[in-house]
């Protein structure tokens, strides 16, 4: 009797580390962006936003429909591809306004280009997500 209680015990004690073992893996991909909208719907159903929660709702359903990890994965890399192009575009912009000389603008630009370059990592960090 006291094997089986022994094994049994054993059993959950398994069961129950798989499973902890299991939710602390980080959701990828359509997961993640159902679970960050499911997230968003609790807050805004929290502090009585209905509209804001029907909108939620509906981007929900479009997840469920028609997100897939693959077509995920598709349309970030081509947000990847975006914001690379724009940080080539305000790297070329830099250095015609350096030839000028004009600090002002010098300034000006070099703050673009940071912004694009925080875009692109962004991106690019989306895409492991």
């Amino acid at each position: 009797m006291k094997i089986i209680k022994t094994s049994c015990l054993s059993g959950l004690l398994l069961a129950a580390v798989i499973i902890t073992a299991h939710a602390a893996e980080p959701l990828t991909g359509c997961a993640a962006k159902r679970q960050e909208v499911e997230t968003q719907i609790e807050h805004a159903r929290a502090h009585g936003n209905k509209a804001q929660e029907k909108k939620l709702n509906i981007a929900l359903k479009q997840i469920v429909d028609h997100c897939t990890d693959e077509g995920l994965r598709k349309e970030r890399e081509a947000d990847i591809k975006k914001k690379e192009n724009n940080v080539a575009e305000r790297k070329a912009e830099l250095e015609k306004v350096q030839a000028s000389g004009k600090t002002k603008k010098i300034a000006k630009q070099q703050k673009k280009l940071q912004e694009a370059e925080t875009e692109l990592q962004e991106a690019k960090n989306k895409l492991t997500q």
